[in-house]
């Protein structure tokens, strides 16, 4: 409709440059001055809607991009049809709207409609719904301000803390610096009164030493002789001297840590933490507007916590009776609600209707599969670990599509709709994802000779190792995330992931059921063998419906919860 330099339509088809001043909106033709007096004169378009230009350019590119003629038939729009909400023309209404009933003339539409009822509700509507997103971002401005608060005084609380804790050892400090203090002046007392009679006698010797060493070189026999002896007896009485205090033993000492407080030792061993950072929700006080035309239904997402998860059954399914015991190795809901059941020792698939009557066998295979998953539209896949093979199955017509071969035994396999994740085991114990072409997109170790279960957790593949009782959680290029272990899972297989992220285990070894928080850090058993759970190994959950779907191995029984 907009013409680039707004030139006179009409002059440039004379090839005349003159400026518009106006837009024509039923012509959709921008007209100069000269051209839109003419125009408002003639008899065929004086009644036609014109705007300045430069109303126009106030215009929105979304309402300036509106056409007032039908673009699919270049016919002027006649009627407005209030089913579908939009002008259209007489050959509208027979390709189109023949079957409509509210079909108006467009004339009583658009009369007076700057002024309807319509144009005041939707203006008012506009500004209680901005009067509502200010109401919000003040409430959550104040949220900020308000956690910004109490950031400060839980800081507050552990410096004071700290300084609590400060203050008091330094009085215990000061204490036992104190008493060490006086024994210390004690002992040290003590010290410097035997060194003093230490130096004396050791002064009194190197003396009786000095004489001696006259007496021999100076003194007669005689003397020597009496002398010999007198000093013999002052060296007999220094050395039992010694003796004596040798046998007392040393002086008090005082040896570092000796007699240190044990509760304090015990003190710095075990306080690890100051504490820890509580999260508290608080109810959501918050009150907005609505209009009585239309009701702007504002809430807040309830999250769903790994407590509240509680199954109901809705129904319990029977396999027929087969000639051997049948083995469920893999399920499957499908979008219609109807339910597969893969039976490896039968080597059937066998589809159940969504109100769980008359399990009918679809397809028999040559060889036993191993698990199943849903891809897209009518396509599933299935493993087979002996053959190293997927076949792809198309459901209505119930034939092969595609057979994909893999390197090694595959088993667990899993889909998004547009790839396949299949876990492989004997020697390769790699996960891989491929294309549905078959075509290695990428590949990744996982350890452990058990793994052989996946799912899909948003963008990260969770998987069971029934060997180890572990759950894993790797990124798509492999790296481990996280594991689980708890005494409640034993001997874990089937594996499936809700739209919460939460995590669902079949624990064949105990007859369990377990939900794993998404950071894999919490675990509860939700069924059980109370609930008729016996040897699980396929399991698997609708994320649009939160259904769940819990086989038993060996009895051909299945299960059908509401999360």
């Amino acid at each position: 409709m907009a013409s680039v330099n707004n030139f006179c339509h009409l002059c440039e088809e004379e090839d005349v440059s003159n400026v518009a001043v106006v837009l024509c909106a039923d012509c959709e033709t921008f007209l100069c001055k000269d051209c839109e007096r003419h125009h408002s004169r003639n008899r065929a378009s004086k009644g036609h809607q014109t705007i300045t230009m430069d109303e126009y350019k106030k215009l929105p590119s979304f309402i300036a991009d509106i056409k007032s003629r039908c673009e699919k038939h270049d016919e002027k729009y006649d009627f407005c049809c209030k089913f579908h909400g939009e002008p259209c023309c007489v050959k509208c209404i027979k390709d189109i709207h023949k079957d409509c009933r509210d079909l108006d003339p467009l004339v009583e539409v658009l009369k007076d409609i700057k002024n309807s009822a319509k144009v005041s509700n939707l203006d008012k509507e506009f500004n209680i719904l901005l009067e509502n997103f200010e109401t919000v971002v003040k409430y959550l401005n104040l949220r900020t301000a308000t956690l910004q608060e109490n950031k400060t005084v839980c800081l507050k609380e552990i410096r004071n803390l700290r300084a609590s804790i400060n203050k008091h050892l330094d009085e215990i400090e000061k204490n036992i610096v104190d008493d060490l203090s006086v024994e210390y002046n004690k002992i040290k007392l003590k010290y410097d009164h035997l060194t003093s009679e230490m130096e004396n006698k050791k002064k009194s010797i190197q003396n009786w030493q000095n004489d001696f060493s006259k007496m021999t070189l100076y003194a007669t026999d005689l003397q020597i002789y009496v002398g010999l002896q007198y000093l013999e007896k002052l060296a007999s009485e220094e050395v039992g001297y010694l003796l004596n205090f040798q046998r007392k033993g040393q002086p008090e000492e005082i040896r570092s840590g000796t007699k240190l407080s044990p509760d304090l030792k015990t003190f710095v061993n075990k306080i690890k933490t100051f504490g820890t950072a509580v999260i508290q929700s608080s109810p959501l006080s918050l009150e907005l507007k609505t209009s009585d035309e239309c009701q702007a239904n504002i809430s807040f997402p309830q999250f769903l916590t790994i407590d509240q998860i509680t199954p109901t059954l809705k129904k319990r399914l029977t396999i027929p009776e087969q000639n051997i015991t049948p083995k469920i190795f893999g399920c499957q809901i499908l979008p219609n609600d109807n339910i597969l059941i893969l039976d490896k020792a039968n080597k059937k698939l066998v589809l159940f209707s969504r109100d769980g009557e008359n399990g009918e066998t679809v397809f028999i295979f040559e060889d036993d599969p191993n698990d199943l998953c849903y891809i897209k539209g009518n396509l599933i896949a299935v493993s087979f670990h002996a053959l190293f093979q997927i076949f792809l199955i198309d459901l209505s017509t119930k034939m092969i599509t595609k057979t994909i071969e893999v390197d090694d035994s595959c088993f667990g396999i899993e889909s998004n709709g547009k790839i396949l994740i299949v876990k492989l085991l004997g020697g390769t114990k790699s996960v891989f994802t491929l294309d549905l072409d078959g075509n290695v997109l990428s590949t990744f170790k996982v350890p452990g000779s058990r793994t052989i279960r996946i799912a899909l957790c948003k963008d990260r593949i969770v998987c069971t190792d029934w060997k180890d009782d572990l759950v894993s959680c790797y990124t798509n290029d492999g790296v481990l995330l996280w594991t689980h272990k708890h005494e409640n899972i034993c001997e874990p297989w089937g594996i499936t992931v809700d739209k919460h992220g939460f995590i669902y285990v079949a624990c064949k070894g105990n007859g369990r059921i377990i939900v794993l928080s998404e950071d894999g850090k919490k675990s509860r058993t939700i069924l059980s063998t109370d609930n008729g759970i016996a040897e699980p190994v396929a399991i698997n959950i609708d994320e649009s419906s939160s259904t769940l779907l819990v086989t038993n191995c060996f009895n051909g029984v299945a299960f059908v919860f509401k999360i």
